[in-house]
């Protein structure tokens, strides 16, 4: 599927606070997933992935959504919460979720500008 890049000056993206490690799945003979305990997902050169969590605050839209973008990072991404968030390159890809039949959108990012990193 063809991915598309987001015009990231219509929309405001604003922090929630929380990131988590990208799960990983591995694809069964049968054609299913399942995850694979205590795994990262990792991106093609190695780099694990993370989900950021953030609130789209769309001004032609009715209700505001959180939404999870992918980012590859070797540290822990973090956003402050309740301030503007910028993505490096954001692209959607469509999609039709299994099992609802309904289309679903994924967003990955290559990076957060001015992205802070989590203390150990």
């Amino acid at each position: 599927m063809r991915r598309i890049p987001v015009d990231t000056t219509k929309v405001a993206f604003i922090g929630t606070g929380k990131a988590a490690a990208r799960a990983k799945y591995a694809e069964l003979s049968d054609g299913t997933r399942r995850r694979v305990p205590d795994a990262q997902d990792a991106n093609d050169d190695g780099v694990p992935m993370w989900v950021v969590d953030v609130l789209v605050d769309d001004d032609d839209a009715d209700r505001a959504e959180v939404i999870g973008v992918k980012v590859a990072s070797y540290e822990e991404p973090v956003t402050a919460k309740w301030q503007p968030v910028r993505f490096v390159n954001l692209v959607a890809l469509g999609y039709v979720a299994q099992g609802t039949g309904r289309v679903a959108y994924s967003f990955t990012a290559d990076g957060i500008e001015t992205a802070a990193v989590k203390a150990a």
